[in-house]
C-alpha cells in the first residue's frame, strides 16, 4: 500500500536511467506473470545464510535480502529505473536501509514476489546468543540481555532488564523497557506447553525486543499484561498448574534480544493456526478465518500485514504476505484485530485464488479444520496516528482494496469522511459490493464509492476505462474533496496499476 498526503511531495530524490526498449515497467510485469523461473530456485524457499547470501554478488549471479527475505534479482537490472550501478549497492547483502533511503514506497513485494528465493536466516539477523550461559535462577540473578555492540550504524539502544517473582499461584515476568507510550497492544505473546514468548513494540513502532525462554514448568495458557505508559515496565503474569510448587528458576533461555531493534532485524516468528471458516465472497475471492489455539496473544495495527506459511508435503514452504480484515464490514462495529471472543482469537483474510498460483492452489485445497498454516507476528510502517483528523481518499484495484478496509472503518468510526474509488475488471469481479452499499446507505453524509470497470458488459451504467485524470476528475476531484490539507490519499492494487495512480 501507498499513502500519499495532498500537500508538497517531499523524500529523496532519484536519479533514474534511461531504459532500453522492452525494459518498461509493463515489459517487468509482463515477465513476473510468465513462466520464467526468476527466483532460479523452482520457486521453492529455503532458508538463506548471511554467508551463502555474500556469494552472489555480481551482476549475473545477483542476490539482496530486504525485511529479512532473499531475492533473486539478476533478471531485474536492465529494468531497474535507478539503472545498474545503484542496484550492485544492494547485491550479497542485507539491503533494507539502501532500499529505504531511495523508494521505501515501492511495493517491492509484489514486483520482486517471482524473485523470492526464501528468508535470511534468523540467527543472521540477531545477536549471538550464548545459551549454554542463559540459565534463569530466582529473584535478582536473572540475568539481563548482553550490552548492545556498538558501531557507527547502529545506535545505542537502552538494554531492557528483567526480573520474575512468584507466589503459592502465579509467577510474574517483569521487564524494564524505559519506553514510554507504550500500552498492552504492543506487548505479544505466545504460551506453547512450557515455550514462553515476548515481543514487545517500541512506541512508534519500529523497534521490537524479543524475549523467549522455556519456562522451569507449565502454566496456563492464559497470560495477564499490565503494562506502564510512564515507565515502559511490562508485567507478565502467568498463572501455575501445580498451585503452591515452588520455582527453583524461571527455566533457560532460548533467544533474548540486545535491546530494540529495528523491526526490520527481527527474527521472524510463526504462530500454528487452523482454518476454521472458508466463505466464498466471488467467484475468485475468498474470506478465510484462521483461528489461533488458547494462549496466542498479540495485534496487528491498522494498515500492516501478516505473513501466512503453508507447509506441503514434500517438506517445503510456501510464504506470502496478506494484510487482515474485518469480518463483518458493514456493521463498522470494530478494528479490532485479531477478532477475539471468549473462545478463540481469530484472523480474517480476503484472498484472491489462482489457480496457477502456488501458494494460493494450495490454500485453496486446505478443508475447513486443517492445521498446516502458520501465521507471523505483524509488521509494516503505517502508523494509525496520520489518519488522526483526516477524512480518507483511498483508491484501490481488485484485492488492493484489503489493506484498506480497516483504515476506512477507522475512519469512519472517529467521524470523518471516506471516499472510495474502487477499480475491477468485471461485475463479477467486485469484492463487497453489497457491503459497501449497505456503508453508503448507514454513513450517506460520510462514505462514497465509485465503481469502475475496465471490461463492462453492455448492462454496466457506472464508470468505465482504467486510471486516468478524467475519471480522477469526475469522481474524488470533482469538488467533494476539497485539497484543505484535511485528506489522507491511499493507493493500493498492482504495482502497474500503483504506480500509475502515483503519477
Amino acid at each position: 500500500m501507498s499513502n500519499l498526503s495532498t500537500s508538497a511531495n517531499t523524500g529523496n530524490p532519484r536519479n533514474k536511467t534511461a531504459l532500453k526498449p522492452g525494459r518498461s515497467l509493463m515489459d517487468w510485469i509482463k515477465l513476473t506473470n510468465s513462466s520464467t523461473d526468476l527466483s532460479g530456485t523452482g520457486n521453492r524457499l529455503r532458508d538463506i545464510s548471511p554467508n551463502e547470501l555474500a556469494q552472489h554478488n555480481s551482476k549475473n549471479d545477483a542476490w539482496l535480502a530486504i525485511r529479512g527475505m532473499v531475492y533473486n534479482v539478476t533478471s531485474y537490472f536492465e529494468f531497474h529505473p535507478g539503472g545498474e550501478e545503484e542496484l550492485l549497492r544492494g547485491v550479497g547483502i542485507d539491503a533494507t536501509d539502501l532500499f529505504d533511503e531511495v523508494h521505501k514506497w515501492v511495493n517491492y513485494e509484489s514486483m520482486l514476489k517471482k524473485c523470492l528465493v526464501g528468508r535470511l536466516k534468523a540467527d543472521s539477523m540477531l545477536p549471538p546468543v550464548k545459551r549454554a550461559q542463559s540459565k534463569v535462577i530466582v529473584g535478582k540473578g536473572f540475568p539481563a540481555p548482553p550490552p548492545p555492540t556498538l558501531s557507527i550504524s547502529t545506535p545505542s539502544i537502552g538494554v531492557v532488564t528483567t526480573d520474575w517473582m512468584q507466589n503459592s499461584t502465579s509467577v510474574t515476568v517483569v521487564l524494564y523497557t524505559r519506553q514510554k507510550g507504550l500500552d498492552a497492544h504492543r506487548v505479544s505473546t505466545s504460551i506453547d506447553g512450557k515455550l514462553f514468548r515476548i515481543r514487545i513494540y517500541s512506541d512508534d513502532w519500529s523497534r521490537c525486543y524479543d524475549y523467549q525462554i522455556h519456562l522451569a514448568e507449565v502454566v496456563e495458557s492464559s497470560c495477564k499484561v499490565t503494562v506502564s505508559l510512564t515507565t515502559g515496565k511490562v508485567e507478565l503474569v502467568l498463572r501455575k498448574i501445580q498451585t503452591a510448587l515452588h520455582w527453583q528458576k524461571l527455566g533457560d533461555l532460548e533467544d533474548v534480544s540486545q535491546g530494540f531493534q529495528p523491526l526490520s532485524q527481527a527474527s521472524p516468528f510463526f504462530r500454528q493456526a487452523t482454518l476454521t471458516r472458508k466463505l466464498r465472497v466471488n467467484h475468485n475471492v475468498f474470506l478465510f478465518t484462521l483461528t489461533f489455539p488458547t494462549g496466542q496473544d498479540f495485534y496487528v495495527p491498522v494498515g500492516w500485514h501478516v505473513q501466512l506459511k503453508l507447509s506441503l508435503e514434500d517438506g517445503s514452504e510456501l510464504i506470502r504476505s496478506y494484510t487482515p480484515v474485518v469480518s463483518d464490514l458493514s456493521s463498522c462495529k470494530t478494528t479490532d484485530c485479531p477478532s477475539k471472543t471468549e473462545a478463540s482469537t481469530s484472523l480474517q483474510f480476503l484472498i484472491k485464488i489462482y489457480p496457477a498460483g502456488p501458494f494460493t492452489s494450495a490454500l485453496d485445497r486446505l478443508a475447513e479444520g486443517n492445521s498446516s498454516i502458520e501465521v507471523s507476528d505483524s509488521t509494516g510502517n503505517f502508523l494509525e496516528s496520520q489518519l488522526e483528523s483526516k477524512n480518507v481518499v483511498a483508491i484501490a484495484a481488485g484485492t488492493g482494496i484489503t489493506p484498506l478496509v480497516r483504515i476506512a472503518i477507522d475512519t469512519l468510526r472517529n467521524n470523518r469522511r471516506v471516499m472510495l474509488l474502487f477499480f475491477n475488471r468485471t461485475q463479477e469481479d467486485i469484492i463487497w459490493k453489497e457491503e459497501f452499499r449497505e456503508l453508503e446507505l448507514k454513513y450517506p453524509e460520510k462514505f462514497k464509492v465509485w465503481h469502475v470497470l475496465s471490461e463492462p458488459d453492455e448492462e454496466w451504467l457506472g464508470l468505465r476505462g482504467r486510471i486516468n485524470n478524467s475519471i480522477l476528475a469526475t469522481t474524488i476531484l470533482g469538488g467533494d474533496c476539497p485539497d484543505d490539507g484535511s485528506n489522507f490519499a491511499c493507493v493500493c492494487g498492482p504495482s502497474d496499476f500503483t504506480l500509475e495512480t502515483l503519477r
